[in-house]
């Protein structure tokens, strides 16, 4: 019978990983993206079981407590996770987010960072980074990130968003208008983006391409209350 090893070197401190616990950490990963947080959660157990320092299993094991609202538990996981392997930048983007999310933009920031120091194509982290320097309102930081996104994947809206963002901040409305105008281009029924375009288009006074803006938006979703109360609003002007 084939028996596999995968090892990491840490401090002269081999971490051995088999095909077996391997096995079960692939479990856990299908089902976590079922949703079946129970038939995950006790997979990755039977992975650390036969190694309790495998850093695909503790990231794992984060993310299960991540989405069960655990943060306490899910940063627990993930650092233990950069523990046994220090190239981990999944987990470090996931700190990221959860320092984001309790409002330590600094923090959050340092992770992303050091995600991005390990892979610098890792669009998640470069996505999440240019998104923390938007509220911080470091906005040529902010520009920064989303011009690498782009370089290495130019089809992704959203990032087109947060480049007009970046340059709204500064001042600069109509050069963000082309921006959001490629980010609804790339995606006709983002109905979010249609609303920016209309905005973008009222703040430059152009009520007419800003009504129209709105009125793609409900096209996109007919539910989207922000871009039915701006027309509304334009409607009595």
């Amino acid at each position: 019978m084939r028996f596999l090893w995968w090892v990491v070197l840490l401090s002269g401190c081999p971490i051995v990983v088999t095909d077996v616990a391997r096995g079960y950490n692939d479990q856990c990963a299908q089902f976590l993206a079922l949703g079946q947080l129970e038939n995950a959660d006790t997979a990755c157990d039977l992975a650390l079981q036969h190694q309790p320092k495998f850093w695909d299993a503790l990231h794992n094991k984060g993310l299960i407590a991540q989405q069960r609202g655990d943060t306490k538990a899910a940063k627990k996981f993930f650092i233990e996770a950069l523990r046994a392997n220090q190239h981990m930048r999944q987990s470090l983007n996931n700190l990221g987010a959860i320092e984001r999310a309790d409002g330590q933009l600094d923090a959050a920031a340092e992770h992303f960072e050091a995600a991005l120091n390990l892979q610098p194509e890792y669009l998640e982290a470069r996505f999440n980074l240019g998104n923390v320097h938007l509220e911080q309102k470091k906005y040529q930081a902010a520009e920064r990130d989303f011009r690498q996104m782009l370089l290495v994947d130019g089809t992704i809206a959203d990032a087109w968003l947060g480049l007009a963002a970046a340059y709204a901040g500064q001042g600069r409305h109509q050069e963000a208008a082309e921006f959001l105008e490629k980010a609804t281009t790339l995606n006709v029924n983002y109905d979010y983006a249609w609303f920016l375009r209309g905005t973008n288009q009222e703040l430059r006074g152009r009520h007419d391409e800003a009504r129209d803006a709105y009125e793609r938006c409900l096209l996109a979703n007919e539910k989207n209350l922000e871009c039915r109360k701006a027309l509304t609003r334009l409607a009595t002007e």
